[in-house]
């Protein structure tokens, strides 16, 4: 039976940090599409971001936060360094499949640059609904533009070792300067709401 559960986490960390229109350092929801039954133990992080530094900043803290819970986890940007060519893709599925793990948590940073963030949200609904598979999901990312963004929508995802997804979040809208400040909070909030769902 499929097991879904919702979390509004609308929590601030300063007052200072709350702005008009949204918290950056918040997650606007979390859902589980899977049972917890058996979560994955050895996990690939890949971040998908247009920004270097916010990208190998997700991944090395994620793994930080992963292994501190005994979790065996790896960052893919010692593997695929870069994220803007056409061959990365293949590179990017390449160490998925060959890393030997259990499964992979990405971090997508969505472009809401002109997208905005309630068509964000309406196709982030859409595509927790579809079969969608974390190849599909690179292909689509793949290779990114290498023009940097202002803002962006932050997606994190757990997927299983056959592709499936198991659990995913969303944060609210965040520019880059909020990325390259709160990666340690913004993980936290993904961390303990993966604890809250049983993942971790």
């Amino acid at each position: 039976m499929r097991r879904t559960v919702c979390v509004a986490l609308a929590l601030a960390l300063t007052a200072a940090g709350a702005v008009a229109g949204g918290d950056p350092y918040s997650l606007e929801e979390s859902r589980s599409i899977a049972e917890p039954t058996s979560p994955p133990r050895n996990l690939l992080v890949v971040a998908i971001a247009d920004d270097p530094q916010i990208r190998n900043r997700f991944e090395d803290k994620f793994v930080s936060h992963l292994r501190g819970r005994e979790i065996m986890a790896k960052a893919s940007h010692p593997i695929v360094p870069s994220l803007t060519q056409i061959e990365d893709r293949e590179k990017v599925l390449a160490a998925i499949a060959k890393e030997g793990v259990g499964g992979v948590m990405t971090v997508r940073a969505v472009s809401l640059d002109e997208t905005g963030k309630d068509r964000w949200a309406q196709d982030w609904h859409a595509w927790l609904e579809s079969d969608s598979t974390i190849r599909q999901l690179v292909e689509q990312s793949l290779p990114l533009p290498k023009k940097k963004s202002k803002k962006y929508g932050i997606e994190f995802t757990l997927w299983g070792s056959g592709g499936r997804k198991l659990w995913a979040a969303r944060t609210g809208a965040c520019s880059r300067s909020d990325l390259k400040s709160s990666t340690a909070e913004l993980l936290q909030l993904a961390i303990d709401a993966m604890k809250d769902a049983h993942w971790v």
